[in-house]
């Protein structure tokens, strides 16, 4: 299944509204109280949004797959689109950061080429299999592989059809020279951009890789714009991908409504971090405890949302 063709589907998805949750719930839901918010960078609604059949969408299929932010711009808690380009591929925050990311083993195999000088860090440029650059100043410990530093990105693009990255990021880390791979990553960024062929994505936050030798997690937390719309804010964020599955928790953000809690009661089944699923369910809990499913499956997706005119009230635990 390709994006266009989840995004057909996801906006033809049938919306299932059981009717009346009983005022027995209660006035906020499992939330306990509104989330702490940095209001230097997020502007939109703070309390924790009730979820109605008007917005269900807005929580699960935009939150997840390809949905509007602004007039002319969608963004999910995961992808960057814009609907004035109906043409290219649909790019995922996963994917940004794993560009990143991959830039990483070019920049310190030139850092180890460079003359150690104690207590200066090495300099060097790292170039995109594409186009573009960045500017690389890091600090190596080859004996613990821990390494620090920072990469200035100039229109970096390590994929034809990937995004092209520009600006800075701070990192720190870990190499395993036993594995050949990395224990962990740090990025922090304020901001970073990413061009597309379906927008341009401004970000300030935090990307965070961590391995094990079963699994890989994926920490993220940052907010998104593109093309100068309202900020959403994607926090807290926590992918973990183990075989063919992937686990999501993490609170979104959407100017217009407020906050939800987002999970994956039924684990996605993908291909990667930013594989399109084939089954599980991603789920958004509001206030007065509204909820919201897309289920995944070979045929399509489904919306689900339980809402406070509820039938199916006695569902509600929290």
């Amino acid at each position: 299944m390709t994006m266009s063709e989840l995004k057909r589907m996801c906006r033809d998805a049938f919306i299932v509204v059981a009717l009346g949750l009983s005022a027995a719930c209660g006035g906020g839901g499992g939330g306990g109280g509104d989330q702490p918010v940095d209001h230097s960078k997020y502007t939109g609604q703070t309390a924790r949004a009730s979820i109605t059949t008007s917005n269900a969408v807005a929580f699960t299929t935009d939150a997840y797959a390809a949905g509007s932010i602004g007039s002319s711009a969608n963004v999910i808690g995961v992808m960057v689109q814009h609907d004035d380009s109906p043409g290219g591929k649909l790019t995922t925050l996963p994917e940004i950061a794993a560009t990143v990311r991959g830039s990483i083993p070019q920049a310190l195999a030139r850092v180890k080429q460079a003359p150690p000088i104690p207590g200066v860090a090495a300099s060097s440029t790292v170039y995109g299999a594409v186009g573009g650059s960045a500017a690389v100043s890091m600090n190596l410990n080859e004996s613990t592989g821990n390494f620090t530093g920072t990469m200035t990105f100039n229109k970096y693009q390590s994929l034809s059809n990937g995004p092209t990255i520009t600006g800075n990021v701070a990192m720190t880390g870990i190499y395993n020279p036993a594995t050949g791979s990395y224990d962990s990553i740090t990025m922090d960024f304020a901001p970073l951009s990413a061009d597309t062929a379906k927008g341009t994505a401004t970000m300030y936050g935090s990307f965070a890789f961590r391995a094990t030798t079963t699994s890989e997690t994926l920490s993220m937390s940052c907010t998104l714009s593109v093309n100068g719309s309202p900020n959403h804010w994607v926090k807290d964020w926590t992918y973990t991908f183990s075989g063919n599955t992937l686990a999501i928790t993490g609170v979104y953000y959407h100017p217009s409504y407020g906050y939800v809690e987002v999970t994956t009661p039924t684990p996605l089944t993908v291909s990667s971090f930013s594989g399109v699923p084939t089954t599980g369910v991603f789920q958004a809990a509001g206030a007065h405890c509204t909820k919201a499913r897309l289920t995944f499956s070979s045929t399509g997706t489904t919306v689900t949302a339980l809402t406070n005119e509820s039938s199916e009230w006695q569902l509600c635990t929290e």
